[in-house]
């Protein structure tokens, strides 16, 4: 066992970099649309509503969709989906520079690529569980998700690289060369072999689909108030009284230090003995709190909301997906298809609302109600977790185990390899496990 794992061709600096891009590119096409619509809408003379149509169909196809990425990687293997997603993604792009003149183009473009991201994202989950070591997993969770702004910035860097000089055309061809480039780091169906993380473990249980179904709507609520804020804060700002270029940078800063909370949360979560879902709920109620200073109006406070919610309410879904990963030892992908299909619907359905909410009362009362939706996404989360911790006995007589050795005072050494926690779901790995727990 000991050589398993320098025997493995794949490394796990190799796997996580494959998920990572896959991730990245998989939102890069709506990414584009967003960051490019100026330069389309003018070109193109479409109406302004459109873009809100377009994005909705991205992120709802890729949560429907995301439903059926278990299933497909059981069939036909997790890098052939990998593989997929990308081309998938770049011939979105491609359609786009050719042909966005016609509406209809645009619409099934955006949703090809909700199909390609919803498939792509589960996948590199399983990815990440199957051949990146147990000890990197929450590291290569939270650089995943931080993709998401990572794409945002790759879109704003092909602006003035790209599409001020040469043409938005160009920068979606660009995007498509991008997305096929990450073929090169997706690594062989025949090079994987199963890590740890794969073996059962005391965290380990039945596929428990109701308890995944209840965290999944957690997860699409507090989906639903991070898409707000990416979506509405500089409005938010300038409706404030913060000039419109101060609330740009101030959202490049926060969406920046997002990503870092992001990875950093990762980073603790193979360092740390913590219960995740946990850490979800709280950081979901943290950010319902951040937004309620978003709807004060006062420029100070809608700053520190700002910054706030980008690292807390906003900076979970590279937990979230760690902890039901280790759950599901052997299922990452079935199991995250599952809640990731919330976080997709969330990403869709937040912003639609707020925006609705926005043109019938105001600013205020839109950021009240996403700071509701935040606080119950909280507790919805901890609900699921119970629900799939009571499956789990032999992690509930660890946990027990842990604490009668505590309170007598006791060495912290496990005295029996079969106490092996680690995070929301751990592998067979039980000195890894004896640092963390769910």
């Amino acid at each position: 066992m000991a050589g398993s794992h320098s025997d493995s061709p794949t490394s796990s600096g190799r796997a996580g970099t494959a998920a990572v891009t896959v991730t990245t590119v998989g939102v890069l096409p709506v990414y584009m649309v967003s960051v490019l619509w100026v330069q389309l809408r003018e070109d193109l003379e479409f109406g302004p509503s459109l873009l809100g149509s377009l994005v909705a169909c991205f992120f709802l196809t890729s949560a429907v969709t995301s439903l059926t990425a278990g299933m497909l990687v059981g069939r036909f293997g997790t890098s052939p989906i990998l593989r997929v997603s990308a081309v998938m993604s770049a011939a979105t792009m491609l359609a786009i520079a050719l042909g966005a003149q016609h509406t209809e183009i645009l619409v099934a473009a955006l949703c090809l690529a909700g199909w390609s991201n919803g498939v792509g994202s589960p996948a590199s989950n399983d990815l990440i569980s199957q051949a990146v070591s147990p000890h990197r997993q929450g590291l290569s969770f939270g650089t995943k998700q931080a993709a998401i702004p990572l794409s945002t910035m790759i879109a704003g860097v092909a602006v003035p690289l790209i599409a001020i000089p040469f043409g938005w055309r160009p920068a979606f061809a660009g995007g498509a060369v991008l997305a096929l480039l990450v073929l090169l780091v997706v690594p062989g169906s025949g090079r994987l072999k199963s890590r740890a993380s794969s073996a059962p473990s005391d965290a380990a249980g039945p596929f428990n689909r109701t308890a995944l179904v209840v965290l999944a709507v957690g997860i699409m609520l507090g989906a639903a108030s991070g898409g707000a804020l990416g979506s509405f804060f500089v409005a938010t700002a300038v409706d404030s009284g913060i000039s419109p270029s101060g609330a740009g940078v101030l959202a490049v800063v926060a969406s920046a230090l997002g990503a870092g909370a992001r990875i950093g949360f990762g980073w603790l979560a193979d360092k740390l003995r913590r219960k995740w879902l946990n850490v979800v709920a709280t950081q979901m109620v943290i950010g319902g709190l951040a937004y309620l200073l978003l709807a004060t109006g006062v420029e100070v406070l809608v700053a520190a909301g700002a910054v706030i919610g980008y690292c807390t309410g906003w900076a979970w879904s590279g937990l979230s997906t760690f902890a039901v990963s280790r759950m599901h030892p052997g299922m990452a992908a079935r199991a995250t298809a599952i809640t990731q299909g919330g976080m997709g619907a969330g990403a869709a359905l937040g912003p639609l609302v707020f925006g609705v909410l926005v043109a019938v009362t105001s600013y205020a009362v839109a950021w009240y109600v996403t700071a509701a939706m935040s606080l119950v996404a909280g507790a919805i989360v901890l609900q699921g977790r119970r629900m799939l911790i009571r499956d789990r006995p032999a992690l509930v007589a660890a946990q027990e185990q842990r604490r009668r050795r505590t309170a007598s005072g006791r060495s912290k050494a496990p005295a029996r390899s079969q106490v092996s926690g680690h995070g929301e779901g751990s592998p067979a790995v039980h000195e890894e496990g004896r640092r963390r727990y769910p």
